[in-house]
């Protein structure tokens, strides 16, 4: 007995190291190979003049999503949908002064006292579907809305070793999730 619960808890250590790693693969798709539900949300927005609309299939090794890419207001924003077409989130791609002071040098304080040197690469603003999903892209269209989380993507060094990471804080600045993002080596270039 002792010995099923030491091979249920290794393998349970074991998911849970290997979900810590981050590798997402995106694949441009075409519409039509969008979930209907997906559609049907996207064309309630129609009204809106989103520009360069492209779709992709999207899988992180465990997961697998769809997802709308567009601009609007000459914003970059990420419309997530499960398989069967629920919103999942929306992201907005933001620069660091559109993230509340107070927010932003908590942030930065919990990657100074966690890394000795790091790069902010991307901050998105998230919204996270609490049940009303127009709501939520209405919500996220508007340019004044506090998200719900920041997705924060960020180069890093700790004792000489760089890793890049992926990090989910709460609208106050609290960390909530770390993964790792692995990044493809290539020793050889490919022409």
């Amino acid at each position: 007995m002792k010995k099923l619960y030491f091979l249920m808890f290794f393998l349970f250590s074991l998911s849970t190291i290997a979900q810590s790693k981050k590798k997402e693969k995106e694949e441009h798709i075409r519409r039509s190979e969008m979930p209907e539900n997906a559609i049907f949300l996207l064309e309630s927005f129609k009204e809106k003049p989103f520009k360069r609309m492209s779709y992709f299939f999207e899988t992180d090794g465990f997961k697998k999503s769809y997802e709308a890419k567009f601009k609007f207001n000459k914003k970059s924003y990420s419309i997530e949908f499960t398989k069967e077409g629920k919103l999942e989130d929306v992201e907005v791609i933001i620069k660091q002064n559109k993230v509340e002071k107070a927010v932003l040098n908590k942030i930065k304080t919990y990657l100074n006292t966690s890394f000795d040197a790091f790069k902010i690469e991307k901050i998105q603003q998230q919204y996270s579907n609490n049940g009303n999903e127009e709501e939520v892209i209405k919500k996220s269209l508007q340019q004044n809305t506090s998200p719900d989380y920041y997705e924060i993507v960020a180069q890093t060094r700790l004792n000489k070793k760089y890793q890049k990471f992926e990090f989910l804080f709460d609208a106050f600045g609290n960390l909530k999730v770390k993964r790792e993002v692995a990044t493809d080596n290539y020793d050889y270039l490919i022409f």
